[in-house]
């Protein structure tokens, strides 16, 4: 939608300033245009610029510049003590700006904080003038600039599409920065331009939707690879003729001679910031981008280590390991053999049984950034079965399709499950996560368990890890999917899963109602029917003991539903009349918290 289209807006804007008064010769009135000095004499260019965007910071406080306004009266001192708006700081000394600008790296935030300054200066000129930054702005006054740049000539020639555009262009360079006042005289001109150039509010919103249709046209039969037929109102919206061939989206010459044609046409400069218009040039954009990714794929960093890097095995790199499957050397079971035939799905299954993790990151890396921009993945479901409708990107050329079809086995880009839809690659990715998930279950999900504190709520991961530990170890289907580094993590997770499960059975299955001792100064407390106590205090003898998780608390303080504090000592005793942790606990075993009112 045009952002000036409404009558409401424009009427509100333009309150207390008729056309008279923008056409009038009047001069507008100036503040007195003192002499400014913020660095003194004889100070290099780039020290002043920098004493001035110091001092501009300073005032700013933390708020970007871009975030700043003219209404909020910002001011600094010059050299002679003078109070002066930061703008006017900033135009007076342009020049040291920049000069102190150019002593700094392009990435760093000062130099993008004098970058914003200079544009924003820029285009104030462009529309008020030099002076801008000491204008008195009033309802019945204009600057010089904005007339000069709107009405150059009374009788009207130099109303110009270019000129409206040039008024647009500056205040958007000029951003939120330019304060509400100023804002009123440019969008006042704005009006007028529109008004003067018979460019009706009322029919904007059409005009640029046809604009937007017949090159959009244009842009979806490129991306079929297909030619487009125009109607004679869309040929003299977009200058083509009636037939527009299909482009070489591998070209991108080509491509950008498409950007190039919606930016010739007519109404462009009129409809350019509007995001349909943008939306189509980032579209051919893409297009180019894409083109210039994957220009030479052997020079990719993820082409390089496929091709390259060795994993486990010193003698084997990623391509040499697998590349036999595209040939179909490998048979199900994934052993090397030099003769046979295999499918698609058979060399899935071969490869998913032998890669190990470090060779799927660097295929994962290959077709991340390599397979995704040449090849689109795509079925289409009939019936029940997917179809593979998957294929090269129209802009991928003949020298891209040929590194890809000798050098990256074919298995990855075919479906091998016409249920489920799944490519080769998919198939590959999910037994990958799958082993991912195991080595996780042994390791990370347990690391935090011991025989002395697993309970019986760390049931389920501990199945999950026995689970996990059959698939990585001797049988188990994962076991050839590992580096040598995990395998010995394994190894060193067996032992412990083992430990884990005996402890464990020792919570639960034991029938001994009452104390049983679990070691390492560990007791454990049962039920008369052999179950581990969840929550309870037991006595034994005069001394009190809490269980919980069936399970004897040691070395913690416990806190009850009423309040009370309660410490238990390294032998599992409620402590009574002594310190600790500087709190006094009472012959009761009690120390009293803040929130306690007993």
């Amino acid at each position: 939608m045009n952002k000036y289209s409404s009558k409401a807006v424009k009427t509100a804007a333009t309150v207390g300033m008729s056309l008279a008064m923008v056409l009038s010769n009047a001069a507008p009135v100036m503040a007195a245009n003192v002499t400014t000095d913020m660095c003194g004499t004889d100070i290099e260019d780039k020290t002043c610029g920098r004493t001035v965007l110091n001092a501009v910071l300073e005032k700013l406080d933390g708020t970007p510049f871009a975030e700043s306004n003219m209404d909020n009266g910002l001011e600094v001192k010059d050299a002679a003590g003078n109070k002066i708006s930061i703008y006017e700081a900033i135009a007076k000394n342009v020049a040291s700006l920049t000069a102190f600008k150019n002593t700094l790296s392009y990435s760093s935030d000062e130099y993008k904080t004098i970058t914003a300054m200079v544009k924003f200066h820029d285009a104030m000129v462009v529309l008020f003038g030099s002076g801008y930054a000491t204008t008195e702005v009033s309802d019945t006054e204009f600057g010089a600039g904005i007339i000069k740049t709107v009405l150059e000539d009374k009788d009207g020639s130099a109303l110009t599409k270019a000129n409206l555009t040039k008024v647009k262009d500056a205040k958007k360079d000029a951003g939120e920065v330019i304060g509400s006042d100023f804002l009123t005289l440019v969008n006042q001109a704005q009006y007028k331009l529109e008004d003067a150039l018979n460019i009706d509010e009322e029919d904007f919103d059409e005009k640029l939707a046809n604009f937007y249709d017949a090159f959009n046209k244009v842009l979806e039969n490129d991306l079929d690879g297909k030619a487009t037929k125009l109607t004679a109102a869309e040929q003299a919206i977009t200058g083509y003729s009636e037939d527009v061939t299909k482009v070489n989206l591998s070209s991108k010459s080509a491509v950008k001679a498409r950007i190039n044609k919606i930016k010739d046409a007519d109404d462009y400069d009129q409809f350019k910031d509007e995001d349909l218009v943008i939306s189509l040039i980032d579209a051919y954009q893409e297009i180019i981008d894409s083109i210039g990714n994957i220009s030479d794929i052997t020079t990719t960093d993820s082409y390089k280590a496929y091709n390259k890097t060795k994993t486990d095995d010193e003698d084997k790199t990623v391509k040499s390991f697998i590349s036999a499957l595209a040939k179909g050397k490998v048979n199900v079971d994934g052993d090397f053999v030099k003769d046979g035939s295999t499918t698609a799905t058979e060399e899935a299954k071969a490869v998913a049984k032998v890669l190990d993790s470090e060779q799927w990151a660097i295929l994962k890396d290959l077709k991340e950034e390599v397979l995704d921009s040449v090849w689109k993945f795509e079925t289409t479901k009939i019936g029940n079965y997917y179809r593979d409708k998957s294929e090269f990107n129209s802009y991928v050329s003949g020298t891209q399709k040929n590194v890809v079809m000798n050098n990256i086995p074919g298995f990855l880009l075919k479906v091998v499950d016409t249920e489920t839809g799944e490519f080769g690659y998919d198939y590959l990715e999910a037994h990958m996560e799958k082993v991912a998930d195991a080595l996780d279950a042994v390791t990370k999900d347990i690391e935090k368990l011991t025989p002395a504190n697993i309970k019986a709520s760390d049931k389920a991961t501990l199945e999950a890890a026995e689970d996990a530990i059959y698939e990585l170890t001797e049988g188990g289907k994962y076991v050839k999917n590992l580096t040598s580094k995990q395998a010995k993590e394994v190894r060193k997770a067996e032992t412990k899963i083992t430990n884990l499960r005996e402890a464990f059975d020792n919570l639960g299955t034991t029938n001994v109602a009452g104390w049983y001792d679990m070691g390492n100064g560990n007791w454990g407390y049962n039920n008369e029917d052999g179950t581990p106590a969840a929550y309870k205090w037991v006595a034994s003898g005069a001394d009190w003991y809490m269980i919980k998780d069936g399970k004897m608390l040691r070395n913690t303080w416990l806190a009850t539903d009423g309040g009370r504090w309660y410490y238990l000592d390294n032998a599992g005793k409620m402590v009574t009349n002594q310190s600790v942790d500087g709190c006094w606990i009472n012959s009761y075993g009690v120390y009293m918290s803040p929130s306690y009112n007993g």
